[in-house]
Parts: C-alpha cells; sequence; structure tokens
C-alpha cells in the first residue's frame, strides 16, 4: 500500500516514474518549471501522481 503524502520532491517523483518504466514522463517532470511542476502533474495525470505518493 502506497502512503500519500501531502507534498513530494521532484526527484522522489522522477525515481517512481523511472521504476514504474515511464521514463518519457519523468524526462517531462525534470523539465517543468519548479514552481509549477506539481500542479502540471497533477492536472496533466492525477492517477500517476497518486501512484507515486502525491496527492494535494
Amino acid at each position: 500500500m502506497l502512503a500519500l503524502k501531502t507534498s513530494c520532491e521532484r526527484e522522489e517523483v522522477y525515481q517512481t516514474l523511472c521504476d514504474m518504466g515511464l521514463d518519457q514522463i519523468a524526462r517531462w517532470i525534470m523539465v517543468l518549471p519548479e514552481d509549477r511542476w506539481e500542479g502540471m502533474f497533477l492536472s496533466t495525470w492525477p492517477t500517476l501522481a497518486k501512484k507515486c505518493g502525491y496527492n494535494r
């Protein structure tokens, strides 16, 4: 079972995505602006964000 966090480090999300074999999405996360990546990740991939442990 995944524990949900209220915030995540981008590097944690990147590593989780890579571990899931989703390298292309992981690279997309890393090129997004620091101040916008969380919102964009949640709005674009909400189910995947939850699987990465991110829930706002």
